[in-house]
């Protein structure tokens, strides 16, 4: 089909001066029945000269000029694994059905790198526009599958030297076990959280929830949480081994009065950073926004593990296995 009738972009007088740019490649899975790669880059369609003319087009036409470049270089290509992304203001009311137009675009192809950029090229003489492709990931089941291997025997690693050095440094391995149990904790809930992010944000809108996905932000805040938390458990844990003192058992009583005594530390020191935290997840910008996020839960769930979660496993332990005359 043309890919005239919707797309100021073809339009004779704007063929040759149509420009588009690719600002990012990404890494995404391929659609159940494409294959075990895609390529993807985000172009954006303009006027040369001036930002203001933007030109624009709706995915069905995008689309059907997919299928013609695909066609006019030879490329075997499943247009139901083509995915089209609209970027730029507006895009959140887009639908697949919608006839919407965008300046923005992320596509998609379920071809490797050299196909792909074939297609592109074409696109680009019917579009009249210029995609520069910066990179090209792809990810196989293969090495997704060592990608994983190691990262849960990086999470073992980091888990076990946790365990080591609260052991070293209590003397007892039941408070790096009961740390380690918080940790995991506070990792779960946030990560919770993100996910539930998907229901809440038609919802809870006005307090700015998004539809949160992962990525490296989003790692660098749960690295975050992971840091913040222990501190807190070990300031706790410390009171709890000076409350103890050289006392044969350690009893639910001196961890009370451990608690008492760190209690206004651990607010005060939570709601300080709590206010930064609130301050930047709404006026911080969209940038870090699933950062400010995961940090305002992961602040706030590894506040109370502390004291509600850590201090009553380590008594739990201490009591189950530790032999008596040892607390």
């Amino acid at each position: 089909a043309p890919v005239t009738a919707d797309a100021p972009v073809n339009a004779p007088d704007a063929a040759t001066d149509a420009a588009a740019t690719a600002t990012e490649a990404t890494i995404a899975p391929a659609p159940a029945k494409a294959p075990e790669v895609i390529s993807r880059s985000k172009v954006t369609l303009g006027i040369a000269g001036g930002e203001a003319d933007t030109a624009k087009i709706n995915s069905k036409t995008l689309l059907a000029g997919v299928a013609r470049a695909a066609e006019a270089t030879g490329v075997s290509l499943d247009l139901l694994g083509v995915e089209l992304t609209p970027g730029g203001e507006g895009a959140d009311q887009w639908s697949p059905d919608s006839d919407l137009r965008f300046s923005e675009w992320e596509i998609g192809l379920p071809l490797e790198f050299g196909p792909a950029d074939e297609v592109m090229a074409s696109l680009q003489q019917i579009l009249g526009a210029d995609p520069i492709w910066i990179s090209s990931s792809s990810v196989g089941s293969r090495v997704a599958g060592d990608m994983v291997s190691r990262a849960l025997v990086a999470l073992i690693a980091s888990l076990l030297c946790i365990i080591g050095y609260i052991w070293f440094r209590f003397h007892r391995i039941f408070y790096g076990l009961a740390a380690v149990a918080a940790l995991i904790h506070d990792v779960v809930v946030t990560l919770g959280a993100i996910a539930v992010s998907y229901w809440l944000a038609g919802a809870l809108g006005f307090l700015q929830i998004e539809p949160f996905k992962i990525s490296l932000t989003v790692l660098a805040a749960l690295l975050t949480v992971v840091g913040y938390s222990l501190n807190d458990t070990i300031v706790v844990f410390d009171r709890i081994r000076e409350v103890k003192g050289k006392s044969p058992r350690l009893t639910g009583d001196m961890i009370n009065n451990s608690i008492s005594s760190t209690l206004s530390r651990t607010l005060l020191t939570s709601a300080t950073t709590l206010l930064v935290v609130v301050l930047l997840y709404f006026f911080g910008g969209e940038g870090i926004h699933a950062f400010s996020f995961c940090l305002v839960v992961g602040v706030t769930v590894g506040t109370y593990s502390s004291i509600f979660v850590a201090s009553p496993i380590l008594l739990w332990l201490i009591n189950r296995y530790q032999p008596e005359g040892r607390g």
